[in-house]
């Protein structure tokens, strides 16, 4: 199946997702094969769309029955995000969840082999998360912004939150992101730990930093998401500016806090 092929709303995704991952990739957010990208496109498929490569099935590391019978458009093991606008049938693929949610089969792309993101588990909680609790939000983000991983580095500005820095370094990450940020401690990569609690950070929020790691954001789209990890990522060098030109940013006070509104 070619991308001509696709019905015009998935492959007006397949569009956005190619315009983001040069955006990334011109952030510095991807160095190499760093950072993944997973969008359920369930809703979005033909019957044609639907018609799978290869009848051949892969095994999950670990079910996930909440997407039984759910496809997801997601960045290939070890592609780069700047192959994408390039490559798209070999740096993406298209994924159909088994009916019990514990394997998968290519309906597209990954063309000369490959996997899906190395990271696909917690892509796949996330999705299962979202699901039941915020089902507009359909795409999960994962990067590796150079400012946010260096103050995670950093005991004395790590906050389960990140309030401090959201609050003290620009009102716009404050304003645009009044849930504030999840934070969670060092896990192994791609691991059933790492998925579960940051399924359990996402809870009324659309981002959780993984200290020393990166940042995953979630967004009704991928432009969202990529603003949520833009501006989280901005907070997180304004605030480093601050403390490297011997100034520690002050906090807002309750009266400008109140100021921006609900």
């Amino acid at each position: 199946m070619k991308t001509t092929d696709f019905g015009s709303e998935l492959r007006r995704v397949l569009e956005d997702v190619t315009e983001v991952s040069l955006y990334i990739w011109e952030s510095g957010w991807a160095a190499s094969s760093g950072g993944n990208l997973s969008v359920g496109v369930t809703d979005l498929l033909t019957a044609e769309d639907a018609v799978p490569e290869s009848s051949e099935e892969f095994p999950l590391l670990l079910a996930v029955p909440e997407l039984a019978g759910r496809s997801l458009l997601s960045t290939v093991s070890g592609s780069r995000f700047r192959d994408v606008p390039r490559r798209p049938e070999q740096a993406l693929m298209l994924i159909q969840i088994s009916t019990e949610g514990d394997r998968y089969r290519v309906l597209w792309g990954a063309e000369g082999g490959g996997r899906p993101t190395i990271e696909l588990l917690p892509h796949l909680k996330v999705h299962g998360s979202l699901r039941s609790r915020a089902p507009q939000q359909k795409v999960v983000l994962h990067t590796h912004p150079q400012h946010l991983i260096a103050m995670t580095h950093l005991p004395e500005y790590r906050n389960p939150d990140f309030v401090r820095v959201l609050q003290t370094s620009q009102t716009t990450a404050k304003v645009f992101l009044k849930e504030g940020v999840g934070m969670a401690r060092y896990m192994p990569m791609g691991s059933e730990q790492l998925a579960e609690r940051t399924v359990d950070l996402l809870r009324g929020r659309r981002a959780v930093i993984w200290e020393r790691h990166g940042c995953l954001a979630v967004g009704c789209d991928v432009f969202e998401a990529f603003d949520v990890t833009d501006l989280i990522e901005k907070a997180a060098q304004v605030f480093l500016l601050c403390v490297a030109s011997g100034y520690e940013p002050k906090g807002m006070t309750p009266d400008e806090v109140a100021a921006l509104g609900d």
